[in-house]
């Protein structure tokens, strides 16, 4: 009889950041019903809201994208001082 050996670590991993966010994961969901209730009662309330998530994420995204260039001018800097070494 064989015995097979599994490494379970990384779901022990996983499972422990997932469990250690819980309070994160209760109070989105709270949030979200309570914005879903407002956007009920007060159906205005969603253009405003589209509006702000569209001018965050497109600040977010030009951020991101002038760290990875800032970060890729970097590393092409570091492997060119490697190979001339």
């Amino acid at each position: 009889m064989s015995t097979r050996y599994f490494d379970l670590r990384p779901l022990d991993y996983v499972a422990a950041e997932l469990s250690a966010l819980w309070w994160f994961y209760l109070s989105q969901g709270v949030a979200l019903i309570l914005l879903g209730i407002a956007v009920v009662i007060w159906p205005e309330l969603l253009t405003f809201l589209a509006a702000a998530f569209f001018i965050a994420i497109g600040i977010v995204l030009i951020t991101l994208g002038w760290r990875v260039r800032r970060v890729k001018r970097g590393y092409e800097d570091l492997k060119r001082s490697i190979l001339e070494a």
